[in-house]
């Protein structure tokens, strides 16, 4: 049996994984970069997905075509599975069949969501109607002119208007904040990449070989940490922590257990534990 790194697979920026109408062979979880769907013939992408997503669910389904073509928007490293290989993996590792479900999930809402736009649109306007042809005067009798009518009076010139002032430009976005964990118990510190917008909490997974981006299992003593405990998100300076899966020994913010699958803001000075691991958000 090949090892784990033999399992991963790198795609250049602009490459395509596979194509609409290819037979699906395998599943792909990102672990680095971005991939995005295309229907056949359209210029936008469908959907963007990143790190800890999922792409080729056709793998699933006997002899099924991949619905849409994956092409690479930066460098990307993938997980592949064989779809022979599929259910081995999904009985011995839970988590991993969890975590698929959840962004099943998550995809088939967003695909909703577009369909329902795109059902908005508005009704063609009515041809405009045809002009009537004048009608002729009859002509009239001759009789004596007329006298002339008074000149009309002149207009009233108008002052101009000013034009508007211009709008501000936007507010520009607040940089990245370089931040660490400062692991408490062996007084470590886990420097965060300031580039990132997502980082996973965990351990090593063994049976598919991937590695978290924040790896807490050489302080995990007591084993109460999950391969995918939590992630940590970053959207501009703002940093958040979300419990994705629901895990046995649960994720504390401050003290208080956080909700699955509810993201809550942190800063710098707040106390984070997974399981029995305390961490500490310190300014890099």
């Amino acid at each position: 049996m090949a090892s784990g790194k033999d399992f991963f697979v790198e795609v250049a920026a602009g490459s395509t994984l596979f194509k609409q109408g290819d037979a699906g062979g395998a599943l792909y979880i990102i672990e680095s970069g971005q991939i995005d769907l295309f229907p056949a013939g359209a210029g936008e992408a469908l959907i963007s997905l990143g790190p800890g997503d999922c792409c080729g669910e056709a793998a699933l389904l006997d002899k099924q075509p991949h619905t849409a073509t994956a092409v690479a928007k930066s460098r990307t490293r993938l997980l592949r599975i064989e779809r022979a290989a599929l259910p081995e993996v999904l009985r011995i590792n839970a988590d991993v069949a969890t975590a698929l479900l959840g962004k099943f999930a998550a995809r088939i809402a967003h695909l909703e969501s577009s369909l329902v736009d795109a059902a908005h649109v508005q009704a063609p306007a009515p041809p405009p109607s045809k002009p009537v042809a004048p009608v002729a005067p009859k002509p009239v009798e001759a009789s004596a002119p007329a006298p002339p009518p008074p000149p009309a009076p002149p207009k009233p010139v108008a002052a101009p208007v000013p034009a508007p002032p211009p709008p501000p430009p936007p507010p520009k976005p607040a940089a990245p904040v370089a931040l660490a964990l400062r692991v408490t118990a062996a007084n470590q510190v886990v420097a965060l990449d300031a580039t990132r917008t997502q980082f996973l909490i965990g351990r090593p997974d063994p049976a598919t070989g991937t590695t978290p981006e924040i790896d807490l299992g050489p302080f995990d003593v007591q084993r109460t940490l999950s391969r995918r405990h939590a992630m940590l998100l970053r959207d501009g300076a703002q940093y958040s922590i979300r419990e994705d899966a629901a895990t046995t020994n649960g994720t504390y913010l401050n003290g208080e257990r956080l909700q699955t699958g509810i993201a809550r803001p942190v800063k710098t000075g707040d106390k984070l534990r997974f399981g029995s691991i305390e961490v500490e958000l310190i300014g890099a």
